[in-house]
């Protein structure tokens, strides 16, 4: 890894070395390296001459996978700007109080998802800019999709409200390159701390770099033979491992992105189709479940240009891998879906299965310069195969939780990071997951927080106690129930109170009224004891 390179910088460095090599595909559109580096400097300009975004102001960045997200990121980076992202279709409400709490000057906002919520944004307190996945489409694509949202368009104008990323010149002004140090705080995400709460990540251009400089390593290639090549990117970026490892890896190394907004199988197989180069697919565990279902990929010719796919955000069922692995193998694939494990705090990747050091069932093996360790309660280090507490110490780890001091100090152990995850080492080093110690539920590889769904419900009247757990879902894997004490046994009113304050992996799957909760010794609902019965329950039902 090259030392004290700023994000921008790094697209810099390899936009001067490969500038006519393809960086982003985007549906029939291709940018290239110098295109997209030219893109991020008159950017930078807008935002430092015109809206005077300074060294350390934070940026809303609310989008979907377009071009006009990657470019953002590294325009930020280079005036010095922190980007504060966050997931696109979070409701006005939650939306506001991301950029309150951030202090944020301005936000980028996606067009589709603000006109739902149009009479709400009309009040929202803050710049907005809005952008639009027509863009950067080509020409008769862009045709198309702005005569389709014709409606969309003009009443968004029509408000005055907003501004239009589209309509954004520099008018020839050049941006001042304003340089972040390996402390200071360049990327906001939003994802649970290690004990469950949900927590403000700051993150430094270091922890980016770290993990992308391992690449190579991950994909077991060497870095000039990624060029000319691309990476499927669906994982959004406001998830670490999407914005880092789909993102802003394959940039750092010289090798194209293809963006999808949306998630579709079908998707993914015509990009592979269309652009027959893409050697590797990153997803949370329900994207390779859809393309196993999916026939135009079970089908595709292209499976063997694939070199490796990997799975994060959440554990990775066997039937998935192993169905998976079993479409590669007839179709004379060396590709194999490998399992990772990282979380938002140590940015995205910290050990992973690959082509050639891999173990069934384990999370994988540390990548290089990342060291593991596994924790007793009294923070004494435990020998192999004994399960506790899995610990961090990297270069990728994040330099703390916004404006949170204490809880930031609590989180180390010494230089390691302490996960809240249980897990254990074996004797050659492959590390294994256990379970979760903190109180978190993935969906989709989405952390949901069941804390937050409860407090939103309680906001209720008539509610007495709440108490959230996880239950399995064929499509996310995992999902949000609710029990609930109250006489109202109204389901619909706490639906709709989750749609407007909430995410949408986080509104609950089923709800349940119950006449009480189990509590504990100190008069607080035992979580643990509903999560027991309903697990029990759902094992006799099987």
């Amino acid at each position: 890894m090259e030392k004290n390179l700023t994000l921008y910088q790094s697209i810099k460095n390899i936009s001067s070395e490969i500038p006519n090599e393809t960086a982003i595909y985007y549906f029939n559109t291709k940018i290239s390296f110098s295109k997209l580096l030219s893109d991020i400097d008159e950017l930078a300009s807008i935002l430092q001459n015109l809206y005077r975004i300074e060294k350390g102001d934070v940026v809303l960045v609310s989008l979907p996978n377009i071009p006009e997200t990657i470019i953002l990121f590294y325009a930020l980076n280079k005036i010095g700007a922190i980007s504060n992202m966050v997931h696109p279709n979070s409701p006005c409400e939650l939306m506001q109080k991301y950029y309150d709490d951030a202090n944020c000057k301005m936000a980028f906002l996606y067009e589709n998802r603000v006109y739902k919520e149009i009479k709400s944004y009309l009040n929202f307190k803050g710049t907005i800019v809005l952008c639009s996945p027509g863009h950067y489409l080509h020409k008769k694509e862009k045709g198309y999709y702005y005569f389709s949202n014709r409606k969309i368009v003009k009443e968004l104008k029509e408000t005055h409200k907003f501004q239009f990323f589209h309509r954004l010149k520099s008018n020839g002004l050049i941006s001042e390159e304003v340089v972040l140090e390996d402390n200071e705080t360049a990327v906001l995400l939003h994802s649970a701390s290690t004990t469950g709460i949900s927590k403000t990540i700051c993150l430094g251009s270091r922890s980016f770099n770290f993990t992308a400089s391992k690449v190579s390593e991950i994909m077991c290639m060497k870095k000039e033979e990624l060029i000319g090549k691309s990476l499927i990117s669906v994982l959004p970026s406001f998830h670490g491992f999407g914005l880092c490892m789909t993102m802003h890896a394959p940039l750092y190394n010289g090798f194209g992105v293809v963006l999808i907004p949306r998630f579709s199988a079908k998707e993914i197989a015509k990009a592979m189709k269309k652009h027959k180069n893409v050697i590797c697919i990153c997803g949370v565990p329900s994207v390779f479940k859809a393309l196993t279902l999916e026939p135009s990929f079970i089908n595709s010719r292209y499976i063997k240009t694939l070199r490796s796919c990997f799975s994060g955000g959440d554990s990775l069922p066997a039937i998935i891998k192993e169905n998976f692995d079993t479409i590669m193998i007839r179709k004379n694939s060396q590709c194999r879906l490998y399992e990772g494990y990282g979380l938002t705090e140590a940015l995205s990747v910290c050990s992973v299965n690959t082509l050639r050091k891999h173990k069934y069932g384990s999370i994988g093996y540390p990548i290089s310069g990342v060291e593991f360790k596994i924790l007793d309660d009294k923070n004494s280090e435990l020998p192999t195969y004994k399960v506790g507490e899995i610990a961090i110490k990297s270069e990728n780890n994040m330099l703390g939780y916004f404006n949170d001091p204490a809880a930031s100090k609590k989180t180390y152990f010494g230089e390691y990071l302490k996960t809240g995850d249980l897990g254990y080492i074996d004797e050659d080093g492959f590390i294994y997951f256990s379970s979760r110690r903190k109180r978190v539920i993935k969906v989709n590889g989405v952390a949901v927080f069941p804390h937050e769904i409860e407090e939103t419900i309680l906001t209720l009247s008539g509610i007495n106690s709440v108490c959230v757990v996880q239950i399995p879902d064929p499509n996310t894997v995992h999902a949000a129930k609710a029990f609930v004490v109250s006489r109202n046994k109204d389901k619909e009113r706490i639906i709709n109170i989750c749609k407007k304050k909430l995410i949408t992996w986080s509104i609950p799957r089923e709800i349940e009224f119950v006449k009480s909760l189990p509590m504990t010794r100190y008069n607080k609902v035992d979580y643990m004891k509903v999560q027991e019965m309903e697990d029990n329950k759902r094992k006799e039902i099987v």
